[in-house]
């Protein structure tokens, strides 16, 4: 994603419209305060997204005092919630069952982040069969790699009522 927007793609050209955050909040079951996407574009083949960590999270309060940190998982889930984006708009949108979080593999956090930095998030589909999802991502901030996973998988469960 690098310094282009989320509706321009690396190599320069237009990429798909830009889902803002009153749209995203349409599409996902994740609500403020734990929706970690502001603005996002879902592609065929994956998302490019962004979200700013304002400081007023709630979880800098505790980690760390003084030395406020955002936690590994929370970088994580906004992988997480834009795979889920992706499910929503691209992969599974005809199906509306509850999107789960079924595992990652080759997960690496290699720099913190705090309040005043933007994740960048770039999310690719590697693998999709029937209601589940796998994808490879990416996470930087002012371009420098913060995170990146080689393979995070999402299942989309059955409605099937319980019984």
């Amino acid at each position: 994603m690098g310094d282009e927007s989320p509706g321009q793609a690396a190599d320069g050209a237009p990429a798909g419209p830009v889902l803002s955050c009153g749209q995203i909040e349409k599409l996902l079951s994740q609500k403020p305060p734990f929706l970690f996407l502001d603005e996002a574009v879902v592609e065929e083949r994956g998302v490019r997204a962004r979200y700013l960590l304002r400081g007023e999270e709630d979880f800098f309060r505790g980690h760390f005092p003084g030395n406020p940190t955002t936690p590994a998982a929370i970088v994580f889930e906004s992988l997480g919630q834009a795979g889920c984006l992706w499910l929503r708009t691209v992969g599974a949108k005809e199906k509306s069952g509850e999107i789960l979080f079924a595992g990652s593999d080759g997960a690496r956090f290699v720099r913190k982040t705090g309040p005043g930095d933007r994740l960048e998030l770039e999310l690719r589909v590697t693998r999709v069969l029937g209601r589940v999802a796998a994808f490879s991502g990416k996470v930087t901030v002012r371009g420098q790699e913060v995170a990146r996973v080689r393979r995070l998988t999402l299942i989309v469960m059955d409605e099937s009522p319980l019984g």
